[in-house]
């Protein structure tokens, strides 16, 4: 039969082109359309799709989403909706379901650094259809097609939710989150994640096996017994591999063990073996490689500085310096801004903000910038605090947080919640003081977190799941100032009884979800800790230091800034 695609274009519809079929409908060829094929809806009276989903659907990235292109009408009258046109992808392309299967790794020289980059693309997928408010739903290794030169192709896309479309429910059952009613949600689609990237990696579902009292695999998933759990019951076939990334293992037992839903992190090459941090008891010396990276004018002085994964902005009197730290090495200067109307400026991870006239823009070099037209705020000081590329606002009755990397179209990610914006303090850290008890903001991966002080604060330093906390404590009728490490753990304040003689500014380097390096500044030296017993575990000789130098870690190597110049401090 004929039918009619959006634009007007006829095509042919037709049985004997059918390639594929699934539950829903039929995917056939287009004679007319060689780069193409039609998804014909099976029951033709079900409202399947409409042009409001289709556009839904167009923010998503070509290259990874296999994205309806035009819809399918059966008469001129464009009312009824056959199904729509998409992109054909080749025989080469095999379900990501077949990698699961060790011989098939094996015939097709399938190694772990190939499964990592496509781990690494399913997670920036991910990503991407959240920040654009579409959640994938059945993310199942049958719906997602791999070639074996690494390219990645998401289908069924037509089914995800969107703001216009709900989510059918329709899930596999391997991937449906029994644990918490198999909801379809952004957190059930970080758990059908993880259930992919394990499989990949162990050849294994992580429910699989044989249980003897838990039969099911939505039994096992609420009991919250994975294959790798220590269980007299639990009979693990021998096809499986275990992990060897013990970063990416202790994420899955988060995930599996522990009820958690985020979304995955690579934070190392799955192929390579865990490095082990040893403590040294008695600390050593070494040397450290100083490259000067800014020396400040005749009455020009440092007022502070911001650095995330790949930029930073440095503050003087006179003017401010945008810098690229993405490699290592090298701290590269973008642009130094002059315009005294800039009053301020918040660097993400890919994206520069500044605020001019109390209106935010996205700063494009080379090009005029764009402004942000989604936000109505009076930036001045004591209304917002940035924790790492999120930029926290407070106003009279809400926080609202501004997602500084999730840019479209000249509108920024807000995110909105109800609060008392007198009860926070934004000078002294994030704090936020309710009945008496305080409650402290830090970035928790994707989004912001609070967890509850267990003594008064003065101010508060955190980077990463480290801080600095200071506070009063009294003794024998005396009261002193006490500045103390503290970690996260488990949203509790874990304080250290490591305690410091000044407040001081540090750098984190996170090394794992667990644990990490403290850079501290130190007269002539700077002290290395580990962050999971605080202590010292290396001195490295810098005369150029002193306990006032600001450090900041970067891609790029640790940054100091120190009286009247700026630093870039490598290890030999």
């Amino acid at each position: 039969m004929k039918a009619l695609t959006e634009s007007g274009k006829s095509i042919t519809i037709l049985d004997k082109y059918e390639i594929k079929r699934g539950g829903e409908g039929k995917i056939l060829t287009i004679p007319e359309l060689p780069n193409q094929v039609a998804k014909i809806y099976l029951n033709s009276n079900y409202q399947h799709m409409s042009k409001a989903q289709k556009d839904a659907l167009t923010v998503l990235d070509d290259r990874h989403f296999v994205k309806p292109q035009e819809l399918i009408f059966k008469g001129k009258k464009k009312k009824d909706i056959l199904g729509f046109t998409m992109e054909y992808l080749s025989q080469d392309f095999f379900p990501l379901a077949a990698f699961f299967n060790k011989n098939f790794c094996n015939t097709h020289q399938i190694d772990n650094t190939f499964k990592y980059n496509i781990s690494q693309i399913l997670i920036d997928c991910i990503t991407e259809a959240h920040q654009k408010k579409i959640i994938i739903g059945d993310l199942s290794g049958l719906n997602i097609l791999v070639n074996l030169q690494g390219t990645v192709k998401f289908i069924d896309v037509d089914a995800y939710e969107t703001p216009v479309h709900s989510h059918w429910g329709l899930l596999l059952d391997e991937i449906r989150d029994y644990l918490y009613q198999g909801l379809v949600s952004q957190k059930s689609d970080y758990f059908a994640l993880a259930v992919i990237i394990f499989n990949l990696f162990t050849h294994l579902h992580p429910f699989k096996g044989i249980h003897k009292q838990y039969r099911s695999l939505a039994e096992r998933m609420i009991q919250k017994i994975p294959v790798f759990k220590s269980d007299s019951q639990l009979i693990t076939p021998k096809c499986y591999v275990p992990l060897k990334n013990s970063d990416l293992q202790k994420q899955f037992e988060r995930i599996f063990a522990k009820g958690e839903r985020f979304l995955l992190s690579l934070t190392s090459q799955v192929s390579q073996k865990p490095t082990i941090l040893k403590s040294v008891v008695t600390p050593t010396s070494g040397d450290l490689i100083t490259k000067e990276v800014y020396h400040l004018n005749t009455g020009e002085f440092f007022q502070r500085a911001f650095f995330t994964q790949n930029l930073g902005v440095v503050f003087t009197n006179q003017q401010i310096l945008l810098y690229d730290c993405s490699n290592k090495g090298y701290l590269t200067s973008i642009e130094a801004l002059s315009d005294a109307a800039i009053s301020e400026v918040f660097v993400g991870v890919k994206n520069i903000l500044f605020v001019q006239k109390q209106d935010l823009f996205l700063y494009q070099k080379g090009n005029p910038p764009q402004k942000i037209q989604n936000l109505n705020h009076t930036f001045e000081k004591g209304t917002y605090f940035q924790i790492d590329n999120i930029l926290v606002l407070v106003e009279d009755n809400y926080l609202r947080y501004l997602f500084l990397d999730e840019i479209i179209q000249g509108n920024i990610r807000v995110e909105q919640t109800p609060a008392f914006g007198k009860a926070f303090d934004v000078f002294n850290g994030l704090i936020q003081n309710v009945g008496g008890i305080q409650y402290v903001f830090y970035h928790s991966g994707k989004t912001l977190s609070s967890i509850k002080s267990d003594v008064l604060l003065k101010s508060v330093s955190i980077q990463g799941q480290t801080g600095i906390a200071t506070y009063e404590e009294k003794k024998q009728g005396e009261t002193s100032l006490k500045y103390e490490y503290f970690f996260i753990n488990n949203l509790q304040m874990k304080r250290s009884h490591v305690f410091l003689s000044k407040p001081i500014s540090f750098s984190y380097r996170m090394q794992n979800e667990s644990q990490g390096l403290i850079f501290e500044p130190d007269d002539n030296q700077l002290l290395i800790r580990q962050s999971t017993d605080f202590q010292v575990i290396q001195t490295m000789k810098c005369d150029l230091l002193s306990t006032d130098s600001q450090l900041f870690n970067t891609p790029a190597g640790i940054v100091a800034l120190e009286k009247d110049f700026c630093y870039l401090l490598n290890s030999k």
